[in-house]
């Protein structure tokens, strides 16, 4: 069986992930001196191997061993000059000798993609994406993953920032600790200087050489730096872009999108959310220990107005994975929009046996135990900041109270994951159906269900789509029947940026800077 027959039957994700493909190429400006990028969320670290995310940053300093390519819809080669799959499920990469170097110099070498692998597999909050990996070794200028069941998790997170390469040798000599902020990397960039709050600064990697068949230069970048501005406020964050301070913006806040669009200096990338925007709920905390409690928040949400909230550039979810996911499942979509849509009735309902009954100011309560909660939303994610008061409101109507409560991103997920949280919100985007491994296997810290384990576990081990989606579809069913999580919404997300700086390509997955030129 070919690489791309394999990708074309599994991977069914990429269709709709490479439609969404932004490339725009000049015929012969000037090379642009420094691009600026504005994000709203810092990065933890600079070692994607000891962090809980990674983000746009890390896509410009990592090259993995393969990318998605938007011509063919399969895996093309990038830090790998070849790659196959064969019968037997191994995994095969051909890493040339050919002199590249990390960002210390260090030479890229097959034993070294080796180490860093295993050292993923060892450290990596995230090694369970690649638990199919039974051995690497090395042939020649191959490296050879050897699985023991479907590889198809650990291929798409090897073709992400996660599949990064890092110098495992400075770790071991430095300490894990040491590095987690500065270890070598490759990629087009390195590490300049990173001003925790401010920017990260990267500069071009001398020695940096790929076989991306998704970029014309294959060499070094031949631009001087890409600063990396961390602009958490919406309004800063356009501004800057309107400006001329910044070049590209992540994360376009809804309220701008059209204003954006009928500016002629400005260009916009757009794609649908490969996940979607949820609510965790804490089932070990009070009041919330009852089932009828958590089925009647599910049941108070109103996702039309949560849409309209983000001026329309959103779809409602109703379950848990996005249409670009791979294991989606449109019967499930229908089914949970039918059995979980708005019913603020049916919500009453529900309180009412549970026993909760309003007092004089609305607020429901038994006994002494009220309906009244903390609210956790991570202020640097736009859409959930914007769609907390809706939420907070709908809520209220039935005669719940949420308290506000805004942290940073990375607080919400751990205080969630330590099960300290009553009511928070999270954002996620993956491309697998994998990733209810990381919202609600016991391994994830959010919750612990062992009939959830057992059918999250079963969609990872097959290769077989139906089997995976299958699987994925009752993990969902169950999780959804709990009243533990509530779909939102999946956004329409986009990336602005100036129309005078060419060539640079943006895909569902990565960013390309490597021909990017300044008219």
């Amino acid at each position: 069986m070919s690489e791309i027959s394999f990708m074309k039957s599994r991977c069914k994700f990429l269709l709709m992930a490479t439609a969404m493909c932004a490339v725009l190429f000049a015929a012969s400006p000037v090379f642009a001196l420094d691009i600026v990028l504005a994000t709203p969320v810092e990065i933890q670290g600079i070692d994607v191997q000891q962090i809980n995310w990674e983000y746009q940053p890390h896509e410009l300093i990592y090259e993995p061993l393969f990318h998605l390519d938007p011509a063919t819809n399969s895996f093309v080669p990038a830090l790998a000059s070849a790659w196959k799959l064969t019968e037997n499920n191994e995994l095969i990469f051909t890493v040339p000798r050919d002199g590249r170097k990390f960002s210390n110099g260090k030479p890229l070498t097959p034993e070294a993609v080796k180490a860093s692998f295993e050292r993923y597999l060892k450290i990596s909050p995230y090694a369970d994406d690649m638990a199919a990996v039974e051995s690497i070794r090395i042939e020649g200028d191959d490296v050879i993953f050897k699985c023991n069941s479907s590889p198809v998790p650990a291929m798409v997170s090897m073709s992400t920032g996660y599949g990064g390469i890092v110098d495992v040798a400075e770790a071991e000599e430095k300490g894990d600790e040491a590095v987690k902020s500065g270890i070598a990397t490759f990629g087009p960039f390195k590490v300049g200087e990173w001003v925790q709050g401010s920017h990260l600064r990267l500069i071009p990697n001398e020695t940096f050489s790929t076989f991306n068949t998704l970029v014309q230069n294959k060499g070094a970048v031949k631009i001087d730096s890409v600063t990396v501005r961390f602009i958490p406020d919406n309004f800063t964050r356009v501004s800057e872009l309107l400006a001329g301070d910044v070049d590209i913006i992540y994360d376009v806040p809804s309220e701008r999108v059209e204003a954006l669009k009928n500016d002629p200096n400005i260009g916009l990338h757009t794609k649908l959310q490969t996940g979607a925007d949820i609510l965790y709920i804490q089932p070990e905390a009070k009041g919330l220990t009852d089932i009828k409690v958590r089925l009647a928040v599910l049941r108070s949400i109103d996702r039309a107005e949560l849409v309209a909230a983000m001026s329309g550039i959103a779809e409602p979810r109703y379950g848990i994975l996005s249409p670009t996911m791979i294991g989606f499942s449109k019967e499930f979509e229908d089914e949970a929009a039918k059995n979980y849509s708005y019913d603020p009735a049916e919500a009453a309902r529900l309180l009412d046996e549970a026993g909760y009954v309003p007092g004089s100011d609305g607020i429901r309560a038994k006994g002494d135990e009220k309906l009244d909660f903390t609210f956790l939303v991570p202020f640097d994610q736009p859409t959930l900041k914007t769609m907390a008061p809706v939420v907070q409101s709908q809520l209220k109507k039935v005669g719940i109270n949420l308290n506000i409560r805004e942290f940073e991103d990375q607080y919400v997920k751990q205080t969630a994951r330590d099960r300290k949280n009553e009511i928070s919100m999270r954002h996620y985007s993956w491309p697998d159906g994998d990733m209810l491994t990381w919202l609600a296997h016991t391994d994830s810290g959010y919750y612990s269900y062992s009939d959830v384990d057992k059918l999250i576990e079963a969609g990872r081990v097959s290769s077989d789509p139906e089997v995976r989606s299958k699987a994925y579809t009752i993990a969902e069913r169950s999780i959804m029947e709990k009243g533990i999580m509530v779909p939102l919404i999946s956004n329409i997300e986009y990336a602005a940026y100036k129309k005078s700086l060419k060539n640079i390509v943006i895909t569902s997955l990565f960013i390309f800077l490597n021909d990017a030129v300044r008219e």
